[in-house]
């Protein structure tokens, strides 16, 4: 089991905010920047490596973290020493407020996406089924994701999603 961490900016609506929901339902923990453990694994939009199935074992030692905030606001976005920083590969969200626009997930769509690429879909599923619109995330992402947990690096993530992104080019 990984465990998921959430730092919360509070800067989304309480009633639609997924890391809130993820904290409620006991599938993650709310934390502040100094719990969070050395060597965790955090999503960011401004890594320089993307997720990949190597990446479990840094999770699986510490944790896997997102930083819950909004993307008018992704300029405050914490930045911190000593942790794995990775960025999601080529997604799409199927949430209600960003709906079929691409690297726009919420807290518990990107969670979910990085337990599957790191080879915890079961743990990913606990996630999932609790969102009306998980179905559809899996049903949007499914392939490529089975696809992203099976590139074994970082290099390997990114070929696929440059296979992924030529294809839907056509």
């Amino acid at each position: 089991m990984i465990r998921v961490l959430v730092y919360d900016k509070r800067q989304c609506d309480p009633k639609k905010c997924t890391a809130k929901r993820m904290v409620r339902f006991g599938i993650a923990k709310d934390v502040n920047l100094s719990a969070i453990p050395r060597g965790s694994v955090i999503l960011s939009p401004f890594a320089e490596q993307a997720l990949s199935p190597a990446d479990r074992v840094y999770a699986e030692k510490a944790a896997l973290v997102v930083m819950d905030l909004t993307w008018t606001n992704i300029d405050g976005f914490p930045r911190l020493k000593g942790m794995n920083e990775r960025a999601l590969p080529y997604l799409i969200a199927s949430n209600p407020v960003n709906w079929g626009r691409p690297a726009e997930l919420n807290s518990a769509e990107a969670v979910a996406a990085s337990l599957i690429i790191m080879g915890a879909g079961e743990q990913a599923a606990e996630i999932i089924e609790r969102f009306g619109w998980g179905q559809e995330f899996l049903r949007i992402n499914g392939e490529v994701l089975s696809e992203y947990s099976k590139a074994g690096d970082s290099a390997g993530v990114i070929r696929v999603q440059n296979e992924y992104l030529d294809a839907l080019r056509g």
